[in-house]
């Protein structure tokens, strides 16, 4: 369920914001729809640099995509 899924990501943001040192890496696995935008939004707000990355072995018709910060 993407509701669910983007609850734990964004609960998942929030830790990673107060515990990471300077400099640190963030990886969450989120799925684009509903609430990505916002989501991607807040993660660009929050680090440095946000890259959107969709692994070669996901089928182009799924919405699952890794975003990594730092």
């Amino acid at each position: 369920d993407i509701t669910k899924s983007m609850y734990l990501a964004e609960l998942a943001a929030d830790f990673a914001i107060k515990m990471l040192k300077p400099g640190g890496f963030f990886l969450v696995k989120i799925f684009q729809g509903e609430g990505f935008d916002e989501y991607l939004k807040m993660m660009r707000a929050s680090f440095s640099k946000v890259k959107i990355l969709k692994p070669d072995a996901s089928r182009d018709r799924s919405r699952e995509v890794y975003l990594l910060a730092k």
